[in-house]
């Protein structure tokens, strides 16, 4: 193991900050764009590690930061929060980004709320403009970007999806400082009593395990009584092409799709949908897919882990009726 140099990072330089649990992709995609905002502005780059040995903050080191203070524990939420904070008050911070899976973000909004400061989750960039910051992020439906200027040395914390970023090579030549730090021991107020599942039926379809969706080939609106009293007996949402939302068939709140909302259930059951690019787009990334299409060559079937070419109607009453639904 090579030795890291200590060069006394200044606390003033040390103004762009990122937040992780591991020394992963998606963290070094969120130095690499620190890196690049800190080498426009003249700042240094401080990476926030738990769980983490001292050969993953030298890696840390090597691709971009100045300074990586570490704990090889994995501390309680409120813990790593308490230890954020101090860090953003210790050096000055003027941006803090973690991740855009849901511990990130619940991470990142904590630490906002405790510091008083803004939260743009997800965000897409960071860019400097006349000496202030400008976060890029998406509105609550993912559809539209804007822009939030963060004046003066008020500090923000955004949220970065994985994929979104990119890192920088790793450079063995890079010196900073390494600092184990022992984790803050905070007591969670809250205590959980027990967990209450959304209703399949109302959840938003983002959030949903398990999604029936129906395309065209359902038949109409009422036809989509059949999708909903299965879905009903497998505890699963209902979602729909573009097409169905575009002929009036369902709410537009339920379409899945490049113009629509991007989900990825355990399970994903597409009734009726040819499988167009920009449906495909928000969908693939289900865990299991289950197609059902008249057509042999619709193009659903390419990324189908099962294919049914039968009719919908028939498959999904006899499906409904052996998972004991009425």
């Amino acid at each position: 193991m090579r030795e890291v140099e200590n060069v006394e990072t200044r606390r003033a330089d040390l103004k762009v900050w990122t937040l992780g649990e591991a020394v992963d992709d998606p963290l070094l995609e969120r130095l690499g764009d620190c890196r690049r905002l800190a080498d426009s502005t003249g700042a240094a780059v401080g990476a926030l590690v738990t769980g983490a040995t001292r050969a993953d903050a030298e890696t840390l080191i090597a691709r971009g930061a100045d300074q990586v203070r570490f704990v090889s524990s994995r501390p309680g939420l409120l813990s790593l929060v308490a230890m954020a904070a101090a860090v953003v008050r210790d050096t000055g911070a003027r941006l803090v980004m973690a991740g855009g899976d849901g511990a990130g973000r619940e991470w990142a909004a904590r630490l906002a709320a405790r510091l008083g400061c803004p939260l743009v989750s997800p965000a897409l960039m960071v860019t400097a403009r006349q000496g202030a910051l400008v976060v890029t992020g998406l509105d609550g439906a993912g559809r539209l970007a804007r822009g939030l200027r963060i004046p003066g040395t008020e500090p923000v914390v955004a949220t970065l999806r994985a994929g979104v970023a990119e890192a920088v090579p790793a450079d063995a030549s890079r010196r900073g400082d390494l600092l184990e730090t022992a984790a803050v021991e905070c007591r969670e107020p809250v205590r959980q009593v027990r967990i209450i599942p959304a209703d399949p039926a109302t959840v938003d379809i983002r959030h949903a395990r398990r999604l029936v969706a129906g395309g065209r080939g359902v038949g109409g609106r009422d036809r989509f009584e059949t999708l909903k009293r299965f879905a009903a007996a497998i505890g699963a949402g209902v979602a729909a092409s573009r097409m169905a939302v575009d002929l009036g068939w369902i709410e537009a709140e339920r379409q899945v799709g490049q113009t629509g909302k991007t989900v990825a259930p355990d399970l994903y059951i597409a009734c009726g949908i040819s499988g167009a690019s920009h449906h495909l787009e928000g969908m693939s990334g289900a865990g299991r897919i289950v197609a059902i299409n008249t057509d042999p060559d619709a193009p659903i079937f390419k990324v189908a882990h099962l294919g049914l070419v039968a009719d919908l109607h028939e498959v999904l009453e006899r499906a409904r009726a052996g998972a004991g639904g009425r």
